[in-house]
Parts: C-alpha cells; structure tokens; sequence
C-alpha cells in the first residue's frame, strides 16, 4: 500500500510537471496536492521508528513534536485541496462568466493553495507547542509522545478538527451538487422537463457521488 500510494504520487507530479498540464488551476492544483501527499506519507513512515526500542531522546523528540506534526499538517492540507480540485472541476462545467473566470484563472490558483497552506499551519501551532517527549512509565530507557491541552486549548482544537472534516465534506458535496445542476439545466432545456424533475433524475444516476465523501467523514469520525 505504500509503495502504490508514493508510485502513484511520483507519477502524478512527472506528470503534472508539464507545462501543458498546467495551464488550468486543476492541472496546478494537482500538483502542489501529489507533492504534500508524498511528502505527508513519507512523515508518516517516518512515524513508525519511534517503534524501535534503541532510539534515544533526541530521535525520538524530533520524530514527536516535528514529524508528528508535519505528518498531521500535511494530511489535512491534503483533504482541504481535494475538496478545492473537485470544486474548480465542477466549474468548468459552467459557462464562462466574469466571477467563474476570476476563480479559474491560473493566477488565483496559487493564491488559493497558499492560503489554505498558510491556515492549516496556523491551526496547528497549538498542536505543535503542546507536543512533549516524556520517559516511559512502564519501560525504562524509552519514551512516549503525548499532547497535553489545557481545556481552553482542547475545546479549540475539537472546532479545528471539526472543521478539517466538515469543510472538505462541504466543497465534495457542493461540487457534485453544481455538476448535477449543470447538467439538469441542460438537460431539462433538451429534453422539455421542468428543471427540478430533471435535477432529481441525476440524482438517482448519479447518487453515488456523495457516498465516497460521506463514508470518508464518517471513517474518520470513528
């Protein structure tokens, strides 16, 4: 599973790389989102040699309060773009006007991904200063990793956390919403029907369109 996900991460940026893969904010969008998949996966294999009973201290704490952190940032960076690639792809299914034009345009593309970038670390410095490395109760010579809120903190970090599931939810399932109304208006234009029996139609065909967000959100809630 691993080897696919950092294959599969490799590929996409060789192949988004390109210039003329780049010329819409999907194509930039893409990109910047398989660069912070790989380096999220590879920070979390990292995790994984706090596992081993010789580390001492200094290891350890970097993979704790650095590591740690930078495999959480850049995870949820990664769910937040995800939802903004299948926003942008909904509105390219619109006509242009001067609005759409102003979100698609590939010079917002980069505002758009540095401002999500920028967020998520600000709602993760309280993360990273709450990390702390403290010796094993149980087995003497190692260490565990903890993160210690104080309640204020912890109430923040639960609206944080909710909003790293809700918001991504949110743009996956606005996205399938404004495809399936682009195509009932063009549809119930076709085929005479009024447009909301129409938007019902593409619904039961294309329901499935929500599930895969939905059970996302519900998997990482359990």
């Amino acid at each position: 599973m691993v080897a696919v996900g950092f294959g599969s991460n490799i590929f996409s940026i060789e192949t988004f790389r390109h210039v003329q893969l780049r010329q819409t904010t999907v194509g930039i969008h893409l990109l910047v989102y398989s660069c912070c998949s790989l380096f999220g996966l590879l920070m979390l294999e990292c995790r994984l040699f706090q596992l081993l009973d010789y580390l001492t201290y200094i290891p350890f704490f970097i993979i704790c309060n650095v590591v740690s952190g930078l495999a959480s940032i850049f995870t949820r960076i990664c769910l937040w773009i995800n939802g903004l690639i299948a926003l942008q792809r909904s509105l390219h299914s619109f006509e242009h006007n001067h609005l759409l034009n102003k979100i698609r345009s590939r010079t917002a593309a980069p505002k758009q991904l540095f401002t999500i970038i920028i967020c998520i670390f600000l709602m993760h410095i309280h993360e990273l200063a709450c990390r702390v490395t403290l010796p094993d109760p149980v087995a003497e010579g190692k260490f565990v990793c903890q993160i210690k809120y104080s309640p204020e903190l912890l109430t923040l970090n639960t609206i944080f956390t909710f909003l790293h599931l809700f918001v991504p939810f949110s743009l996956n399932v606005l996205a399938n919403c404004l495809i399936m109304t682009s195509i009932s208006q063009r549809r119930a234009t076709l085929h005479g029907r009024t447009y909301w029996s129409q938007w019902l139609r593409e619904f039961r065909r294309h329901g499935h369109l929500f599930l895969a967000p939905t059970l996302a959100m519900v998997i990482v809630r359990c």
